[in-house]
């Protein structure tokens, strides 16, 4: 009876019900008419047919864009307005984003593959010189659905307002995985927000790997290879085979992708560097003959890289190049003052777990470092810190650096204990070119990070 019910409220209440059989082939068809006939309430709602054939085109491209591995063809008034083939090649996949984003996003969009615990990013990003004007193309999956949630946006507008330039908005189709039992989906009446129980710790995971893949992106020294699809940001290789985001979980963290990099080494350097935003690259002027003269064989254990040029062999610590290119970076800009990043959510730390009263700490060389703090009762509320130091552990490495200002540590003491936070645990092969590269020209063949190899019949010439 409660379906008959239901049927008659469908069909509207003095229309006969019909229900047939009838052959079809294998999937499935929905065929909407007259959906809001008989509904005054709602009709009055409703917009021009071609705004509301809008709406509904919009969703067939989100629900295409989650789910890959279907086909869909929308067909409207008689006619076929969109076909979508089943993907599961990536070349399929660029294909079908292709028709939905447009043909310049695929040639501009280079993926991201990240993995962390549980947290699970994909997707396609587009450089900041290439992002569109108005953010159509925002697409944000979380578990499958789509998501336009203000905490994802956040994260997404914060890694890219470092290089995107006034009159852009990013642009990017990403795919967030995580237990289920971690995020609570009834949160909107739409579903289009969800509430993460770990809210923190996926803002800075999604704002870290999106600044590190845009850190090589700003810093892309060929122009030719910002229109290929063979750039992925991820420390592993993309199988050949069938693939569908979201894809399955990976072993390892994201690291970079796979363009020549030669620009800046922190997000805050695009500050510095007011080159960045023109597209100019930021190798010096002999980082041609540099790249011709060394080149990286491989990289062992993911922080040594082996390279050589005409007469020598040799190790390079990847990770030491990287730190001190780091450091010397901010010395500068502590000097012209480090820009903070504000914590998603503020950390409260007890008076009595620091250093010293807050009346004595040196407040002028904190804000200097670009902490940003203050004091209720008998807690310290911590709202901003360096960009290197709030990934981590944000109430260890406040104390810490309370200690070495107060002890009154020198600029370049300072910034060698930050820069350390900014290196890696595993380096590409593309990582190691650029920071072969910064070795040249920045430390100037600095011999601490180079273990030269013996030659063959060298050991017995000793």
């Amino acid at each position: 009876e409660q379906e008959e019910a239901w049927q008659a409220w469908a069909e509207g209440r003095d229309m006969q019900v019909n229900i047939e059989p009838a052959a079809h082939p294998d999937g499935t068809t929905v065929d909407i008419q007259d959906l809001f006939f008989n509904t005054p309430a709602r009709r009055k709602f409703l917009r021009t047919e071609k705004t509301e054939f809008t709406h509904i085109d919009e969703v067939i491209k989100r629900i295409a864009l989650s789910r890959f591995e279907v086909g869909f063809q929308l067909n409207h008034n008689g006619k076929s307005v969109r076909m979508f083939p089943q993907a599961l090649s990536e070349k399929q996949q660029l294909q079908r984003l292709a028709k939905i984003c447009g043909g310049g996003f695929a040639e501009q969009a280079s993926t991201i593959d990240a993995v962390d615990g549980d947290f699970h990013l994909t997707g396609w990003l587009v450089p900041p010189e290439h992002c569109r004007h108005q953010g159509d193309i925002q697409y944000f999956f979380v578990n499958g659905r789509m998501m336009r949630d203000k905490l994802l946006s956040h994260a997404v507008r914060q890694a890219y307002e470092k290089y995107l330039p006034n009159e852009r908005v990013p642009t990017f189709v990403l795919y967030f995985e995580l237990p289920s039992e971690q995020v609570d989906v009834n949160v909107h009446p739409a579903k289009h927000e969800v509430r993460f129980h770990r809210q923190r710790q996926v803002h800075d995971f999604i704002l870290t790997r999106i600044e590190q893949a845009l850190m090589q992106l700003v810093a892309t020294d060929s122009p030719q290879s910002a229109v290929t699809h063979q750039h992925h940001y991820g420390s592993q290789e993309r199988p050949s085979g069938p693939t569908s985001f979201p894809s399955g979980r990976a072993s390892g963290g994201s690291v970079l992708g796979e363009r020549k990099a030669s620009g800046s080494l922190l997000p805050n350097a695009a500050r510095v560097q007011n080159s960045i935003s023109s597209g100019q690259p930021q190798t010096e002027p002999g980082a041609v003959k540099i790249e011709e003269n060394w080149r990286v064989l491989t990289v062992f254990n993911g922080v040594y890289a082996l390279i050589r040029n005409e007469q020598n062999l040799a190790w390079l610590n990847l990770a030491k190049v990287h730190t001190e290119c780091v450091a010397q970076k901010l010395i500068q800009q502590l000097q012209d003052g480090l820009n903070g990043q504000p914590l998603l959510v503020p950390v409260a730390v007890n008076l009595a777990n620091l250093p010293g009263p807050a009346s004595q700490w040196p407040q002028q060389e904190l804000n200097q470092c670009g902490v940003v703090y203050q004091c209720q009762r008998e807690q310290v509320i911590i709202e901003q810190m360096p960009e290197m130091l709030r990934q981590g552990n944000v109430v260890s490495g406040f104390t810490e650096l309370l200690k070495l200002l107060t002890e009154g540590a020198e600029t370049e003491a300072l910034a060698s204990w930050l820069a350390q936070f900014a290196g890696l645990e595993s380096y590409s092969i593309t990582q190691a070119e650029h920071w072969l590269i910064q070795w040249r020209s920045l430390l100037f063949e600095a011999p601490d990070v180079l273990q030269r190899l013996p030659l063959p019949g060298e050991r017995h010439a000793e």
